[in-house]
């Protein structure tokens, strides 16, 4: 399918296909976080949208991500400088904006930024022409287009925790999704204004008895942990506290199923449909 095609077809998801992602959901938690995340079927989740075929941690990425039937949508935001949750991954704004072409000079921070002026930039035509004016979304308009079909998995890159917690309160998102973050002190933050929010600890390089003791003290119940420094050791160490083993980025639909079978509970990934695919077919009954 070219990306002509996609691109038209996530512009507008039919109602159809939103109904169809929704049961696949219901299938997966009946409709909650701590539900979904308890899932005995391994989770298949959607790396900044669906990234290979939509401009990364935009709407149209999301809203692709749900028809590819997601399990959750992992997305990153950051705070604008008017104190703005707004879905970025990078810390500056050059590599997927045209930011540098509209103001000058190069490693523009987001954060100098108001959401007015973030509004101005075109987050699109980077990846692909057919995506010209795609703008940088706040992370309520993103939870608006994933949690009609799938789940969000938030990943806090730059920001509070009573900024999030406060947004997802007044959204009435609390039990609806996930936050996750490289700053566990940041969980622990979290954990304390929201006991109920699901979280995850996100990591790599050798896991420890230490880092394991660190992660029992955000009240996370979620490990995600990079690829290359993960194997069953590492997963079967996540289990044995009682948690659930993700595994991030992994596109390889043979490394996908590798770490399945060897027990992880998630893979993290920017091609949902081919790894959903690949695992779905490895489990199948024979």
């Amino acid at each position: 399918m070219s990306r002509y095609v996609v691109s038209k077809v996530f512009l507008g998801i039919t109602a159809l296909a939103i109904v169809a992602s929704a049961a696949g959901a219901g299938e997966k938690g009946a409709g909650s976080a701590a539900g979904r995340v308890a899932s005995q079927s391994p989770l298949i989740i959607a790396h900044r949208g669906d990234s290979k075929v939509a401009p990364e941690n935009t709407l149209p990425a999301f809203a692709s991500a749900v028809q590819a039937g997601a399990d959750l949508v992992e997305l990153d935001y950051l705070h604008s400088s008017d104190g703005v949750p707004v879905v970025f991954h990078d810390g500056k704004l050059d590599r997927t904006t045209d930011a540098c072409r509209l103001w000058g000079g190069t490693e523009i921070p987001l954060e100098s930024k108001t959401l007015a002026e973030l509004r101005q930039l075109d987050a699109g035509t980077w990846f692909d022409s057919q995506f010209a004016g795609t703008r940088i979304p706040t992370l309520e308009e993103a939870l608006g287009t994933i949690q009609n079909g799938s789940m969000t998995l938030i990943e806090r890159k730059q920001g509070d925790p009573e900024t999030c917690v406060k947004l997802l309160t007044e959204k009435q998102l609390l039990d609806q999704v996930v936050v996750q973050a490289f700053d566990w002190e940041f969980l622990a933050g979290c954990h304390k204004l929201a006991p109920n929010l699901v979280l995850g600890t996100l990591g790599g390089k050798e896991l420890t008895t230490e880092k394991l003791d660190d992660i029992a003290t955000t009240g996370a119940g979620v490990v995600g942990w990079h690829d290359k420094d993960t194997d069953a050791a590492t997963i079967a160490a996540i289990h044995d506290r009682g948690w659930k083993a993700w595994v991030w980025t992994v596109d390889d639909p043979d490394r996908a199923v590798e770490l399945v079978r060897a027990g992880a509970d998630g893979i993290i990934t920017n091609r949902p449909a081919a790894i959903r695919q690949a695992v779905e077919a490895a489990l199948a009954p024979k």
